[in-house]
């Protein structure tokens, strides 16, 4: 029933069944007082929470709370409120509990209406001026109003009051679904012994503790990640714990974000091939994936205390700081410098460096840069120098050659005439056959084909009998055939058959020997061409090399050594070449499939 007058003072009937309204109802209304009659302690709690009463009148035996917790709760806000408990049974236990709870009066169950008027009238009485101070006021709407949830708790864990910030964390309807329950049922299992030892520290040795990183289950069963700082306090004569519980899920999803992020990150760069590397101003190393570690084999120790300038050639250090300091100041730069080991191993790299932009807010300029190793570049462009180099003097001298014999013959100056027929016809078969090597590496090297799986075995018995048939006079035999499945580009049948032509060309006996040899050698496999002849040049093995001049002056005569070179790089293998008094052992080493 709502009072027509706002200044009637309000009642609230806390109604478990005992009667209350039917008994008392009707004299309040007749003496001036506005009643309200409410089921359950958490109602009347609303309604105390929403400053709806004056005065509260209230069973025992209620169905969410007894009466001396709904009290208990009640008195933590309003410790003046007139609050009249009527059990339905007497008891000494509970009017014992009531009295240190603050109850303003205990009335008999079988006490009259006119009584139990009295009694709160008395309370109305003695409530005084307390309930108006400012600075009371202040502070209970302080409290309540906190976007911060603060929760009250006695010796025993069990909730005293809370404020609707702690409602809204748990998921909870109001505060009946919290007074009166252990704490524990909202804390997550695992976390109980670490709540327990707290609250331990609070209640039994009077120490404060937190923050403390908990996990709470709320009512639907989700998990919040909160920070709880509890300190003890005293409430009605008793230690309390005060609980100030922060919700820091939000803030933990954000990190788990942007660790996520960074794994992804850190994923990314280290996928790269290329080294990645962040340095500041001087060159000191802040960041790094791992290929730096991989590549120049320090590991991340190492180069945490690292100038990248260090990582370089003595002579190529104060390029790289000058390519940096230029980063800095023009946005980017690009610069050639030899990477160097910590095995001592040269290696030619080419670094990219940007400014970071994102770093100038805090003052300290950064430099992110991608190394990229270079070598293949750098032998590609050598051998496409060998190639220019053998198009302008081998070319020349056998047209030179061609054209000087036509020119002889017309002009009479040959006696046998089908002798210089026959000579122009070879020279130029072997510019066409150059040609035609020379158009090949020209197209590997351009567009490289894919490896792809062969068996040697089958490779090298198949040309046996085509290179037997093409050279009557050599003897070409295998010396050994393991069976050997690798990964190579196609070509490599006509890199076999260059080496073996070419042992028979340049042989220096009427019967060349040559032996064929296919071996499986651990995770390679391994192709040998061995002949009995002169050797192979100097010059021509120079020709492979990425530290050898190319010039007019040094390149070799032809390009079956080239075409082969490249053959065995651009399966991913290699290439050696041996000589001795017995002649050479030009060695493939190619993966095995099974390896790829």
């Amino acid at each position: 029933m709502a009072p027509s007058d706002p200044e009637t003072p309000r009642i609230g009937l806390v109604d478990g069944g005992d009667r209350l309204e039917e008994r008392f109802a009707p004299t309040f209304l007749d003496a001036g007082y506005a009643v309200t009659t409410v089921d359950s302690a958490g109602d009347c709690l609303g309604l105390v929470a929403d400053g709806n009463l004056d005065g509260i009148v209230s069973g025992y035996d209620l169905p969410d709370l007894d009466g001396v917790r709904l009290l208990r709760s009640v008195r933590v806000t309003h410790p003046a409120l007139p609050f009249l408990l009527v059990p339905a049974a007497g008891s000494e236990t509970i009017a014992s509990e009531a009295v240190d709870a603050g109850v303003s009066g205990y009335v008999s169950a079988d006490a009259d209406a006119l009584t139990v008027l009295e009694r709160l009238e008395n309370a109305f009485d003695r409530q005084g001026t307390w309930s108006d101070a400012e600075h009371q006021r202040r502070y209970r709407h302080l409290i309540q109003i906190s976007p911060v949830a603060v929760n009250l708790f006695d010796e025993t864990g069990e909730s005293i009051w809370c404020n609707d910030a702690t409602l809204d964390l748990l998921g909870l309807d109001g505060r009946g679904d919290l007074i009166g329950r252990q704490i524990f049922e909202f804390i997550h299992p695992d976390d109980h012994d670490t709540a327990r030892r707290e609250m331990e520290s609070v209640i039994g040795r009077k120490v404060s503790v937190g923050p403390t990183q908990l996990r709470l289950r709320r009512a639907d069963g989700t998990v919040r990640f909160v920070q709880v700082a509890t300190a003890i306090g005293s409430f009605l004569g008793a230690d309390i714990g005060q609980a100030i519980i922060v919700d820091v899920t939000p803030l933990r999803e954000a990190q788990e974000e942007l660790r996520n992020e960074r794994r992804f990150v850190d994923g990314a760069l280290d996928a790269l091939q290329d080294v990645f590397y962040v340095v500041d101003a001087d060159g000191d190393l802040l960041r790094w994936n791992e290929a730096l570690t991989e590549v120049t084999g320090y590991d991340d120790d190492e180069l945490a205390s690292m100038n990248v300038s260090t990582l370089v050639s003595e002579a190529d250090a104060p390029r790289l700081l000058v390519s940096i300091e230029t980063a800095i100041e023009e946005g980017a730069d690009v610069t050639e410098a030899t990477l160097v080991t910590e095995r001592c191993l040269r290696l030619p790299y080419e670094f990219r460096a940007r400014r970071l932009t994102e770093a100038e807010d805090d003052g300290e300029p950064r430099v992110a840069g991608i190394g990229r190793d270079v070598t293949e570049r750098k032998e590609r462009k050598r051998q496409l120098q060998a190639l220019e180099q053998w198009l302008r003097h081998n070319i020349r001298n056998d047209v030179n050659v061609i054209q000087g014999t036509a020119e002889d013959a017309l002009a009479g100056k040959i006696d046998d005439v089908d002798e210089g027929l026959r000579r122009i016809e070879r020279y130029a078969e072997h510019l066409l056959e150059q040609a035609n090597r020379e158009r090949r590496i020209v197209e590997i090297l351009t567009t490289p084909p894919d490896p792809v799986s062969v068996d040697l075995e089958t490779v090298v018995r198949r040309l046996l009998g085509d290179l037997r048939e093409r050279h009557p006079n050599a003897d070409i035999d295998l010396e050994r055939v393991d069976s050997v499945v690798v990964v190579a580009i196609p070509d490599i049948s006509a890199a076999v058959e260059e080496l073996v032509d070419n042992a028979v060309a340049y042989a220096d006996s009427e019967t060349p020997t040559v032996r064929i040899a296919v071996v499986a050698d651990d995770a390679r496999g391994l192709v040998r061409v061995s002949d009995d002849g002169p050797g192979i040049p100097a010059l021509e093995r120079n020709t492979l090399r990425i530290d050898h001049e190319i010039d007019s002056l040094h390149h070799g005569s032809g390009l079956g050594l080239l075409f082969v070179y490249w053959v065995a790089r651009l399966s991913g293998g290699d290439i050696t070449i041996d000589d001795d008094d017995d002649g050479s052992t030009v060695t493939l080493s190619f993966p095995m499939a099974h390896e790829r």
